[in-house]
């Protein structure tokens, strides 16, 4: 195989670095660029072509969406594989990236497997896909754990928010006990499955009177006992936060404010 030019857009390192890792694992003669918004990612185009493209969707000055349209506009980009990678997995943003061209979809939080499943579907089939792609990779699977009205009990302190985790391909629902710019520290309900320690995460914090805040990438940072033995009926996870976008720490910031 042709050495393999592959562009990272995202406005998370962390998420570009651990692309361009898994990349280089499967791809060792590839090359592999970052950008870390749309704007960056055009002048990156514009004087390096490249193989494929892996985009996250919501980012500050330009989105993912708006670099594939511009993307579908250039001749030397009008049928270079373009994949999604986001956590918008809502059907109406996956039929808007479809419209405007994307290849692929991949939803986070993801698995090292399922981004080569994906680059070698890339390499191998350059046409757009249907909409049956959202099946698969827009909907993380069920598997939910919930801690309801437990987060309540008086072992807990009262939360100051909800949230959904998604990790891999599991939900938990739990109860924030804290939080700041840098990261989460929520509980959940011990139901004999929990996230792992560097596992990629995206957790979607509700406000109380059940309203979306934001929903933030990151990765798990400590998974522990919230009780000292073996039975313990809630395991405490603290979720680092890797997001740079002004707008969502804007949102973050002020709920933060209220929850305080």
């Amino acid at each position: 195989m042709k050495c393999l030019n592959v562009l990272v857009v995202d406005d998370a390192k962390f998420i570009c670095e651990h692309v361009t890792k898994i990349v280089h694992e499967s791809f060792p003669s590839s090359v592999v660029k970052s950008a870390f918004n749309g704007e960056d990612a055009q002048q990156i185009m514009s004087s390096i072509t490249f193989d494929l493209i892996l985009c996250d969707w919501e980012m500050p000055h330009m989105n993912g969406l708006e670099l594939l349209k511009w993307t579908r506009q250039q001749d030397a980009y009008k049928t270079t594989p373009y994949v999604m990678i986001t956590s918008r997995g809502e059907r109406e943003y996956v039929l808007k990236a479809i419209q405007a061209g994307v290849n692929d979809y991949l939803g986070k939080p993801f698995t090292s497997e399922q981004l080569i499943q994906k680059i070698n579907k890339m390499l191998g089939k350059k046409t757009s896909v249907e909409a049956r792609m959202v099946k698969d990779d827009a909907k993380p699977e069920t598997g939910t754990m919930t801690a309801g009205n437990e987060a309540q009990a008086k072992h807990i302190p009262k939360p100051k928010g909800m949230a959904h985790l998604r990790v891999r391909n599991d939900i938990y629902k739990c109860a924030i006990k804290d939080l700041s710019l840098k990261e989460v520290f929520a509980v959940v309900k011990n139901e004999g499955n929990y996230p792992v320690v560097l596992d990629q995460a995206v957790i979607d914090i509700e406000s109380m009177d059940g309203g979306n805040v934001a929903r933030l990438n990151g990765f798990i940072r400590m998974v522990e006992a919230a009780e000292a033995h073996i039975e313990t009926p809630y395991i405490n996870i603290l979720v680092a936060l890797v997001d740079d976008d002004p707008e969502k720490m804007d949102h973050l910031s002020r709920y933060i404010a209220q929850a305080r």
